[in-house]
C-alpha cells in the first residue's frame, strides 16, 4: 500500500473494517458446515488382466476404441449406466462422481480422455463442480465505527464519513447477495465524544449509538444500520466506550455463535474513563477498573495533568483505559479485530506555541495491535483505494468460505507409459455461474505432475482443466493393444486445510496398436544341391523414431522347420523382446526395413510391399546339362 502521513481517508476506515469482518467470517461461518468424509466417498476400482489395467466400471467415447474412462456414480445409487457418449467437453452432465446427497451433491468431479486426430495423442479433461454448504454456523459481528468529526472531511477535502456509509451499505448488500444473509448477524456501535451522539448533552450523553444484532438478510436490519450512520459525524474519539458497548452487545447474545468485534478508527483515543486500578502486563499498563468521570484531552491521547490511580500507577494518557477495556472484551470470549487508517504521529500543541510529538506512529500501531487478540488481527490501511481493494478481496474470501470447494487442490501425476504433449494446462469456467478470470485456480505441469491450486467453487460454479498427453510407444517395454493407465492416483482435496477429505478421480486408460511383419524366404538352388542352412537371421531397421533411447534395430530368424516363412509382432533387442508399434510418439507411422545376414554361397534380394517381405536367395555356381533333340537329358555327358 502507498504510505500517506496524515489522518486521512476514513473511507478506508469502513472499507478496512469490512475487510477484517470478512476475514473473520472466513474462520467462523464454516465451523458447522457439512463435511463429506473420505470414508463415505465412492471410489473407482480397476481391473488388471492380460489386456492391461482399466476401470472396472467404464465408458468409451463414441467411435473410439483406444481409450476407456471411469463411469460416473455416487455412494448411494452406485455406478450409472452410461457406457458411451460423444465426449464433448461442453457436456457438463455425464459421468460425474458425486459426493454427498446425490440429489444435491456437495461437489462433483469427472476425469476423462478422448482421442485426437493425431494417433496416440489424447485430450484429458478434469471437471470440478462446487455447491453451497448445507449446514453453516452463524456468526455475530459488531461493527464498532468511529463517528468523530474528523470523519466528515480533512485538509484534502475528502469526506470519509460518506465513504464509510457507502462502504457499509455495499458490504451488507454483498453478504445478502451471496446468499449468506441468514448466517451473518451484524450490529453497530457508533462512537464519538459524549453529547455528540446518543442524545443527552455534552456532560451526560453516552457518547455512542447502537443497532442491535440482526440478520443481514433482513432489509429492515440493513436499513437500521444505514440510517444510524446517516447523521453528520462530529465530536472526539471515545474508543473505550465503543469497545465496551460492542462487547456488551455480543455478550448479551447466548446463541453460541462465534463472536466478533471489529474496531475501525483512524486516530488515537481522545476520550476515556478515569482509571481507578491498573496492572502491568509485559511492559504495558492496562486499566482494570474505571470511574464514571472521564479524561478528555481533546485532540491527543496525552493528559495535560497526569494522575496516579489507586494501584499506585501513573496515568499519562488515554491508552491504559482503552487497552484495559479491550482486554476485558477479549477475556469475555470475544474476538477483537482492528483497522488503523493512515496512522500518524500523535502531536499536541505545547505552551510555547509549537507542536510536539507525544507518540510516534509506530508506537500507536503497537497499541492498536494490543487491542486485538493477536497482532495478525490488526490491519493498516494507508489509502482509501488500497483499503477498498483489500476489502473487496476479503469480501470474496468470506463468500468462498461458504463454498463446498474452498482453497481446493488437484494432484494429477502422469502415467508411466505416457508423456505430456507440452507443459500447458488451461483452466476454464464452464458452470452456470461464471467464475471470474481473476478467481480461476492456477494450474501448472511440472516434474511429471499437474497441480491445481486455489480452487474455490460455490453453487453452479464449475471449472474444467484441460491438457494433452501422448502414449509412449517408443519405450522398449511398450506392448501394443494393452491398456495402460494414463495417470497415477489423481485426487481432489476440496478444502485445503483438511486433507482427510481427499477424493479420487477416475483414471482413464489408453492403448495403441502394433503392426506385424510377414517374412517369406525363397531358395533358388542348383540341381542336386542341398546346401541350405537350418535357419537364418535377419535384422529389422526401424525408422521415424523420435526418442534417442528408442531401439532402431532388432533381430529375428526364419527356419527350415517353419518352411522359411513367419509373421512377427515382436523381435529381439539386447536379448529382450521388443514389440512393433504402429506409430511413434508423435503419431507418425514407423518405417520397418529388412536386411539379412550373408549366407555363404548365395546372393540375396529383398522385395517389400508394405510390411510384407520376400527374401530370395540364389545359389552361386554353374550347373550344365545336356539334352537331346527331343528334350531328354543325356546321361553320362561331361562338361569341361
Amino acid at each position: 500500500m502507498t504510505k500517506m502521513t496524515a489522518k486521512v481517508v476514513r473511507t478506508g476506515h469502513l472499507f478496512a473494517f469490512l475487510l477484517i469482518l470478512m476475514s473473520m467470517l472466513t474462520g467462523l461461518v464454516t465451523s458447522g458446515s457439512s463435511v463429506v468424509t473420505a470414508a463415505a466417498n465412492i471410489r473407482p476400482t480397476y481391473q488388471t488382466d492380460a489386456n492391461g489395467t482399466y476401470p472396472t466400471n467404464s465408458w468409451q467415447v463414441t467411435g473410439q476404441q483406444n481409450v476407456i474412462n471411469q463411469r460416473g456414480g455416487d455412494q448411494v445409487l452406485g455406478w450409472d449406466n452410461n457406457t458411451i457418449w460423444n465426449g464433448d467437453a461442453t457436456d457438463t452432465t455425464n459421468s460425474y462422481l458425486k459426493f454427498g446427497d446425490p440429489n444435491n451433491p456437495d461437489y462433483q468431479i469427472r476425469k476423462y480422455a478422448k482421442e485426437t486426430n493425431t494417433p496416440g495423442l489424447y485430450d484429458v479433461y478434469l471437471n470440478v463442480k462446487g455447491n453451497t454448504q448445507q449446514n453453516v454456523k452463524p456468526v455475530d459481528i459488531v461493527l464498532v465505527v468511529d463517528m468523530s468529526g474528523s470523519m466528515e472531511s480533512n485538509s484534502r477535502g475528502t469526506n470519509r464519513a460518506d465513504a464509510v456509509r457507502t462502504g457499509v451499505k455495499n458490504f451488507l448488500t454483498s453478504i445478502q447477495n451471496a446468499g449468506l444473509g441468514d448466517y451473518v448477524n451484524v450490529g453497530l456501535i457508533g462512537f464519538s465524544s459524549p453529547g455528540y451522539i446518543g442524545g443527552g448533552n455534552k456532560t451526560t450523553g453516552p457518547g455512542y449509538i447502537r443497532v442491535g444484532l440482526g440478520k443481514v438478510g433482513n432489509t429492515k436490519q440493513q436499513q437500521a444500520i444505514n440510517d444510524a450512520l446517516s447523521p453528520m459525524f462530529q465530536g472526539g474519539t471515545y474508543t473505550q466506550i465503543g469497545l465496551r458497548q460492542g462487547s456488551a452487545m455480543l455478550n448479551a447474545d447466548t446463541s453460541g455463535n462465534k463472536k466478533m468485534m471489529i474496531l475501525l478508527t483512524d486516530g488515537v483515543p481522545t476520550f476515556s474513563n478515569k482509571v481507578i486500578n491498573s496492572e502491568w502486563i509485559n511492559g504495558t499498563l492496562y486499566g482494570t477498573n474505571f470511574g464514571s468521570s472521564r479524561d478528555k484531552p481533546g485532540d491527543t491521547a496525552r493528559l495535560r495533568w497526569p494522575y496516579s490511580d489507586k494501584s499506585g500507577h501513573r496515568i499519562y494518557d488515554t491508552w491504559p483505559a482503552t487497552l484495559g477495556e479491550a482486554k476485558i472484551a477479549k477475556d469475555s470470549g470475544n474476538e477483537v479485530h482492528a483497522l488503523g487508517i493512515q496512522l500518524a504521529d500523535d502531536r499536541y500543541y505545547a505552551d510555547d506555541g509549537y507542536y510536539m510529538t507525544y507518540m510516534t506512529k509506530e508506537k500507536i500501531r503497537k497499541n492498536m495491535q494490543l487491542i486485538t487478540n493477536s497482532p495478525d488481527l490488526y490491519e493498516d490501511a494507508d489509502s482509501a483505494d488500497a483499503v477498498e481493494a483489500y476489502l473487496k478481496n476479503q469480501a470474496k474470501d468470506i463468500i468462498k468460505k461458504f463454498n463446498t470447494v474452498a482453497d481446493g487442490t488437484i494432484t494429477d501425476p502422469i502415467g508411466t507409459q505416457f508423456q505430456y504433449a507440452n507443459n500447458q494446462a488451461t483452466v476454464t469456467s464452464v458452470g452456470k455461474q461464471t467464475v471470474p478470470a481473476s478467481e480461476l485456480p492456477s494450474a501448472a505441469i511440472q516434474d511429471g505432475q499437474l497441480t491445481v491450486n486455489h480452487m474455490n467453487l460455490g453453487r453452479d460454479q464449475e471449472v474444467q482443466i484441460h491438457y494433452q498427453e501422448r502414449i509412449n510407444t517408443e519405450s522398449n517395454n511398450f506392448v501394443p493393444d494393452k491398456w495402460y493407465q494414463m495417470n497415477g492416483a489423481t485426487t481432489l482435496t476440496p478444502n485445503g486445510d483438511d486433507p482427510s477429505n481427499k477424493v479420487d478421480f477416475g483414471i482413464p486408460s489408453a492403448k495403441a496398436p502394433g503392426t506385424k511383419l510377414t517374412i517369406n524366404k525363397v531358395w533358388n538352388m542348383l540341381p542336386n544341391d542341398n546346401k541350405i542352412p537350418d535357419s537364418i537371421d535377419f535384422t529389422v531397421n526401424r525408422g521415424n523414431t523420435t526418442d534417442n533411447n528408442a531401439w532402431t534395430q532388432a533381430t529375428g530368424s526364419l527356419s527350415k522347420t517353419q518352411n522359411w516363412t513367419g509373421t512377427f509382432d515382436k523381435l529381439s533387442h539386447n536379448n529382450s523382446n521388443v514389440y512393433l508399434p504402429k506409430f511413434n510418439n508423435h503419431g507418425q507411422d514407423f518405417t520397418y526395413n529388412l536386411s539379412e545376414d550373408n549366407v555363404a554361397g548365395f546372393s540375396s534380394s529383398i522385395n517389400q510391399v508394405l510390411n510384407n517381405f520376400t527374401i530370395t536367395n540364389n545359389e552361386l555356381g554353374l550347373a550344365v546339362q545336356k539334352f537331346d533333340s527331343g528334350g531328354n537329358i543325356l546321361t553320362g555327358s561331361q562338361f569341361t
